[in-house]
């Protein structure tokens, strides 16, 4: 197993050779085996190759690079041995540990715009279908979001959510535009459409 960490102060050139690496500065050749090295700072302004990074990353070394003023530039990580294993399960588990956290505030803020967007149409059309579907959504929907406890709960209630909305835009349209139910791939109709 690789342990080792190298440090590169000097200007020069970095290449691979053979399987190992060679370091030229002033004139003078350095060999370094690379057998022992989990990681190289390269601390100066050193030239390097695409084939030595693919020699690099198929060992498994990371390299950190810094400038000629000692700024930190960047790093190279190999493919294979950090962006795949221990990494990504962690990127999986966040994603499954905070995904609901996320979602329910978006879910919320549809559920809120909808809200307003009635309140909007209440004052031009009293129909009493929109109050109802006004105080639906101010008091039964954010009761059913604070109960939510996974994503299929969420989905459905945000399902709910457009389906309330959809029937109410029946009575919110003109009788001119026709809005039976929604269909998306394609829209079949320009209310279909706009809301695509």
């Amino acid at each position: 197993m690789s342990s080792k960490t190298r440090y590169i102060m000097s200007n020069g050139e970095l290449k691979r050779r053979e399987n190992s690496l060679s370091f030229r500065t002033n004139g003078k050749l350095n060999h370094i085996p690379v057998q022992s090295i989990r990681e190289l700072y390269l601390m100066n302004e050193i030239s390097i190759n695409t084939k030595l990074l693919d020699f690099l990353g198929r060992m498994g070394i990371i390299v950190h690079f810094f400038n000629y003023y000692g700024n930190y530039s960047g790093t190279f990580y190999p493919r294979e041995k950090y962006l795949s294993g221990k990494l990504k399960i962690k990127q999986v588990q966040k994603y499954l540990n905070q995904r609901l956290d996320v979602a329910r505030p978006i879910v919320s803020g549809i559920c809120g715009n909808i809200k307003e967007l009635l309140i909007y149409y209440k004052k031009h059309n009293s129909d009493e279908k929109i109050v109802t579907t006004i105080n639906f959504f101010k008091k039964d929907i954010s009761d059913l979001l604070n109960k939510t406890y996974d994503i299929k709960s969420l989905l459905a209630v945000e399902g709910m959510i457009w389906n309330d909305f959809y029937r109410i835009l029946k009575v919110i349209i003109r009788d001119e535009f026709e809005f039976d139910k929604r269909v998306k791939r394609p829209p079949d109709n320009p209310i279909n459409a706009m809301i695509s």
